[in-house]
């Protein structure tokens, strides 16, 4: 009977433990711009999963068709090998009745996160590009008033507690940049300080 209650204390510990399978967008352009390329990046957080990752962009301009897309193209790195794939970016209606665009990467691996400190700087730098997945993509929007759209990544194996989610303007002005230069400005992170 006691082997049976530290047998199950052992596994409540252990599933303490678990993460689960979790991403953070790493770096993100600061606007989708009609027929101009887009990149994000997106790294592995939580624990390693095989079963990929999954792509996707709503809200608004999606649901009214005023922004689209053709393909995605995903670089990434897998057992040293630098490698990239591209797939189309899918018009879908969720069960909600909306209306997304995804791509799902199913031969990608999600490497298991080792925080700092736990491992030598030049395995630290190996895990960082093995655990890094780049994105591009060109958008199309042809409407005059910018739009504001939801970038998500996620985990197929936890696609709720692992994802990842950014908002992003959309334009059809080449020129956006040169409209808000404020927008290249370095952002100052606030600092908080103890008594």
């Amino acid at each position: 009977m006691k082997l049976n209650r530290l047998a199950a204390a052992r596994k409540q510990i252990e599933q303490m433990k678990k993460r689960g399978a979790k991403v953070k967008i790493n770096s993100c352009g600061k606007v989708l711009i009609d027929g101009l390329p887009f990149s994000f990046s997106a790294v592995s957080i939580g624990d390693a999963s095989n079963k990929g990752i999954v792509v996707s962009f709503s809200g608004e301009p999606v649901e009214n068709g005023r922004l689209s897309f053709g393909s995605i193209e995903l670089r990434y790195t897998q057992n040293g090998r630098a490698r990239s794939t591209a797939k189309k970016l899918a018009r879908i209606v969720k069960s909600d009745g909306k209306h997304i665009y995804q791509a799902k990467f199913t031969e990608v691996t999600l490497e298991d996160y080792q925080p700092t400190g736990r491992k030598a700087d030049s395995d630290m730098f190996l895990s960082d590009i093995s655990s890094a997945f780049s994105f591009r993509v060109t958008p199309s929007y042809k409407e005059e008033q910018q739009g504001e759209v939801m970038l998500t990544v996620y985990p197929i194996e936890d696609p709720l507690s692992g994802l990842a989610v950014e908002w992003k303007p959309c334009t059809s002005d080449k020129d956006w940049f040169e409209h808000n230069p404020d927008a290249l400005k370095p952002v100052k992170k606030k600092r908080f300080f103890g008594r």
